[in-house]
């Protein structure tokens, strides 16, 4: 299956990087393919695989992070973890520990506890921690969000075979009713979907929230899925499913870069506060009434599409005591935020979403946090 789509990727792959720089060749990519053991029931000596001894060179050769998402079992992560702790001392295991976060979709082969009894130092997203047989209990599973609750609009056999399929040989490849699912269901993606740079995501940050979801810390180094509010409910769908109409949006856009030219596509707008265009947050250390200006009048679409603006707190991250900018602002480009008089109790994360006027609208997104000053 992955070959088949690597090679429908080779026959776009032309069309693909006059809308986006920096695509990684398809002929880069059929060797970074590895084989696993495929029996999850067996670990241990003698039961290295490629995959496991790949998982091991890309730690070791990395200087930052290792994101490792995981859409089925865990045991050639848990197969390259027992090597590395069989050879080496325990600050070292500890260090290459360090360097990895996982996101692990349920706990679909039963490994999960051994990695956290065995390796503290490992990061690990459970989505779908609350357990109940294959993959979670359905209600307070993050990653359902991907597919349940909130606008289901953009996602059932006619939207795919409207929006999707059609759209040159790797569109085609899209999986329609998947595991019984009317068009669309692809619960394994929000491990991948909170990696993708739009402003809103801090990979590494997985309490912060965005499109891959939110979680929230418990000991050690295990983070597990967060309720958000939609619709009035809080629930831990929800911190996936409340950006679901951007992503799917995203999605129809990308899909037709395989085909469109640069000028018959759109393209997400680049979002500028305060004069920055980046996508790391912006970070302001403030004090009890204090005002500070956003203003991201810069920003700009290279499609020339108009834009529009939507500022808000993430408050289920903290709800500061007052409104810090008013209601009838919240959709100009530039808005004066005041901090309470008292201060503030925790840091705040105000999100601006900047949305084009293109088919199909595209978002943007700056994360703003104001940090209580010390």
């Amino acid at each position: 299956m992955i070959f088949k789509q690597l090679k429908a990727y080779q026959q776009v792959y032309p069309n693909l990087v006059l809308h986006a720089a920096g695509l990684p060749h398809p002929d880069t990519l059929f060797d970074k393919v590895k084989n696993g053991l495929g029996d999850h029931s067996r670990l241990g000596e003698g039961y290295d695989t490629e995959a496991s001894e790949h998982i091991i060179r890309i730690v070791d050769d990395a200087e930052g992070m290792v994101h490792i998402p995981v859409w089925g079992g865990l045991r050639e992560l848990a197969q390259a973890l027992w090597k590395v702790k069989k050879g080496r001392s325990p600050e070292e295991v500890a260090a290459f520990c360090k360097k990895i976060q996982v996101h692990a979709i349920g706990d679909q082969d039963g490994h999960r506890n051994y990695l956290w009894s065995e390796f503290k130092d490992l990061r690990f997203i459970a989505s779908g921690f609350a357990w109940l047989g294959f993959t979670g209990v359905r209600e307070l599973s993050a990653f359902r969000g991907m597919y349940m609750t909130g606008d289901v609009s953009m996602q059932d056999g006619d939207w795919v075979r409207n929006h999707i399929h059609g759209n040159g040989a790797l569109s085609d490849c899209y999986q329609l009713h998947g595991h019984g699912t009317d068009g669309m269901k692809e619960g394994d993606s929000p491990s991948f979907l909170g990696l993708i740079s739009n402003g809103l995501n801090s990979p590494e940050r997985p309490e912060w929230g965005g499109w891959g979801g939110r979680f929230r810390k418990i000991p050690g180094s295990i983070y597990v899925d967060a309720p958000d509010f939609l619709d009035g409910t809080l629930n831990e769908r929800h911190s996936v499913a409340r950006w679901r109409r951007a992503f799917q949006r995203d999605f129809m856009a990308r899909i037709k870069w395989a085909t469109n030219s640069f000028q018959e596509a759109n393209h997400p707008p680049t979002v500028c506060v305060n004069g920055s265009t980046g996508l790391d947050p912006v970070v302001f250390s403030v004090k009890g009434g204090e005002s500070i200006r956003l203003d991201a009048a810069g920003s700009m679409d290279v499609d020339g599409d108009g834009l529009g603006f939507n500022w808000f707190v993430y408050e289920e991250l903290f709800k500061p005591s007052q409104e810090l900018f008013s209601s009838s602002a919240r959709e100009d480009a530039a808005i004066l935020v005041r901090i309470p008089e008292d201060g503030l109790a925790a840091p705040v994360h105000i999100i601006l979403e900047v949305q084009d006027t293109g088919v199909p609208q595209l978002s943007s997104y700056r994360r703003i946090i104001f940090q209580p000053e010390p």
